[in-house]
């Protein structure tokens, strides 16, 4: 029998989590785990430098993070429907230029606009969804909501880089192109709401109780409205930028020259197959995060994330086998997505849903700050090295260091 705070009548935030899912499979699919099958194409086809490519997600993490401030901003003003829209029709703009790129102008001009749709719809407005929707149980929302984004990764890459090879790069473009449009642009419209209580509901589908005269911790909190100076004060907000920052430079990295690095080893084809094993491992982690996610605080979600990232990149340094290049981007992709889900979790967690927005959308520009450090110190990395597995250490170095800083700069405010 269904309590009075939780009625067996389906949530219809779940509904929207579901929603949040297949946008996250198009958005992470098209816009992050493909870019390594584009550049690999192009570095086949033109000859152009890896130090020169590697410059494209440099580009558009930069602009994805500048463009993130403003999404935070418009979001929080006026709710997230007409945004993906936009998000949705940039990423389509992206793939035209992609499929049409003969000189290297054209090929960092997409990597322009592909940022600008991609900050549109990634966390910032998938996390203030959630965030709008759940308190109580917000770490089961907020990773449930990304699994999709594993999903776009097995599912698209390979697809893209069967295309590419069958069909060539216009028409792989072109079939990435429709599937944005008729997957994102019905859901915006006709599923996506902002909030409970556009729909006459409370968070997490509980019915409105008037809260006791000193109301509870985890009520005030998730509602005071946080100005940015308030925030900006805090040692979590400083502490979320860094240690996110450093995260990304390793994420990002790995995700651009996954396919380059393993190119040469097992093809394009074959490395596009363990882009597909890495992205469903990290299915799987989001789905034990949802699972046990309640189990251990958000700071040591993050030092554990840090730890098994660092480990992945260690095997992938000490040989080139194929099954250590499996072991070591199944590790990788265990911890990829709670990663990404932890950033607007722990945000929430402690600055909560009200002003969501703005505080994510800047400590967001951290984070792209550093994934746009990460493809570029790594093009520049291998060419000074020769190879690939000192680079794997420094980044593997670099993971310690952000789960080192953890317990020392992430603290809720009072």
């Amino acid at each position: 029998m269904a309590s009075a705070n939780h009625p067996s009548r389906l949530y219809y935030g779940w509904i929207v989590v579901v929603a949040c899912n297949f946008v996250a499979m198009i958005t992470w699919g098209v816009a992050i785990f493909n870019q390594g099958v584009f550049a690999a194409h192009y570095i086949a086809v033109y000859q152009w430098p890896l130090w020169y490519i590697s410059l494209g997600p440099v580009i558009f993490h930069i602009w994805a993070g500048a463009v993130g401030v403003a999404v935070g901003q418009l979001v929080d003003r006026y709710g997230p429907r007409y945004v993906l829209v936009s998000g949705a029709v940039l990423l389509c703009a992206a793939l035209a230029v992609f499929g049409a790129v003969s000189q290297l102008w054209h090929y960092f001009a997409a990597f322009f606009i592909l940022s600008t749709g991609f900050a549109c719809i990634h966390t910032v407005t998938i996390g203030k969804i959630v965030a709008r929707w759940f308190v109580r149980h917000r770490t089961r929302a907020m990773a449930s909501s990304t699994i999709g984004a594993g999903i776009g990764g097995a599912l698209l890459v390979p697809l893209n880089a069967g295309v590419i090879e069958e069909y060539g790069l216009p028409t792989a473009a072109a079939v990435l192109g429709v599937i944005t449009l008729a997957t994102i642009v019905p859901i915006a419209l006709f599923v996506i709401r902002d909030g409970p209580e556009t729909m006459g509901l409370e968070p997490d589908g509980d019915k409105a109780i008037k809260p006791s005269a000193g109301g509870s911790e985890t009520a005030s909190t998730d509602t005071r409205l946080w100005t940015m100076s308030a925030a900006m004060g805090t040692s979590a907000f400083w502490g979320l930028s860094i240690c996110f920052a450093l995260g990304m430079v390793a994420q990002s990295a790995y995700l651009f020259h996954q396919v380059p690095f393993m190119q040469a080893r097992l093809g394009l084809v074959g490395a596009s197959w363990v882009v597909m094993v890495t992205t469903v491992a990290g299915m799987a982690g989001r789905a034990a995060f949802i699972g046990i996610g309640d189990r251990l605080s958000p700071s040591q979600w993050m030092i554990a994330v840090f730890a098994v990232q660092a480990s992945g990149f260690a095997i992938l340094a000490m040989s080139d086998h194929a099954g250590a290049l499996v072991a070591g981007s199944t590790l990788f992709g265990l911890t990829m997505g709670v990663a990404v889900t932890l950033q607007p979790l722990v945000t929430a967690y402690v600055f909560g849903r009200t002003a969501f927005g703005r505080i994510y959308g800047a400590i967001y520009f951290s984070i792209r700050m550093g994934a746009a450090a990460g493809p570029g110190l790594v093009g520049v990395g291998v060419t000074m090295s020769g190879g690939y597995p000192v680079v794997w250490i420094g980044l593997a170095a670099t993971l310690l260091l952000a789960g080192l800083l953890v317990p020392v700069l992430i603290r809720r405010p009072a």
